[in-house]
């Protein structure tokens, strides 16, 4: 093989990302790439259904040359679209066809450990969270007689809270995110041995542990305070920089 480094190599991932640096330059202008490690994403809008795919079948197909002329391949068995739409103008299922070849549409991807669907409702994702959280509640249910509080919560920031806070930004405010609170409820009334109709609302204060709700608001604080320059402000702040 005369091109690529040696799997697991320590340089690898930082002459990956040199190699692929260039690739978000070639596209047109209603192309958005979002390139990640090795995910490549390219974000399209259109007026229209026609339109739409005219920008899709040029930007696969720059892809597709880009790809080839760099020794790579653009795999169309693991390429994914799916349609982002208002639910008063949801159209029949999408597709394309490139190359004589046909692409149907998803409902659901998977982008970064995120599970978006078509509507953004986020649905399935808290759908494929809530097995991870019922088994870390299992999880501790079987060492709460051999840990003290101590290991608990060490156990919980690991499996529970961890995995509850990734993109929490994001779906935190779906109406679905009641059912993860339902379960951080139960591995709290867990770790404590409270009966299980038990008042949450003082454990959490006695365990230092934010609810999901407050989680969700902390998460949106930190990305406003981390990224002011994205927002346009009606009144003066104390973060107002002279």
């Amino acid at each position: 093989m005369s091109d690529g480094v040696p799997q697991g190599s320590i340089v690898g991932p930082l002459l990956f990302l040199i190699y692929l640096n260039d690739l978000p330059y070639g596209f047109h202008s209603q192309a958005n790439p979002i390139i990640y490690a090795d995910d490549t994403s390219v974000l399209l809008s259109a007026d229209s259904e026609a339109e739409l795919q005219s920008n899709m079948n040029l930007a696969i197909d720059f892809m597709t040359k880009w790809f080839s002329a760099n020794s790579l391949v653009l795999n169309m068995d693991k390429t994914n679209i799916v349609k982002f739409t208002s639910k008063n103008r949801q159209t029949k299922n999408f597709r394309i066809i490139y190359q004589n070849k046909l692409i149907s549409g998803v409902n659901t991807i998977k982008l970064l450990g995120l599970h978006i669907d078509k509507d953004l409702n986020w649905k399935t994702h808290i759908q494929n969270l809530l097995p991870k959280l019922s088994s870390t509640c299992y999880l501790i249910r079987r060492m709460y007689p051999l840990f003290n509080m101590h290991t608990l919560k060490m156990i919980y920031y690991a499996y529970f809270h961890s995995v509850m806070e990734f993109g929490i930004m994001f779906w935190g405010a779906s109406a679905e995110s009641r059912k993860v609170f339902l379960l951080q409820k139960r591995i709290l009334r867990v770790m404590t041995g409270s009966p299980p109709r038990a008042t949450c609302r003082t454990l959490f204060c006695k365990l230092g542990i934010l609810t999901m709700v407050a989680q969700y608001v902390l998460s949106l604080m930190r990305f406003l305070a981390s990224n002011l320059e994205l927002f346009t402000f009606n009144t003066w702040h104390p973060w107002h920089k002279y």
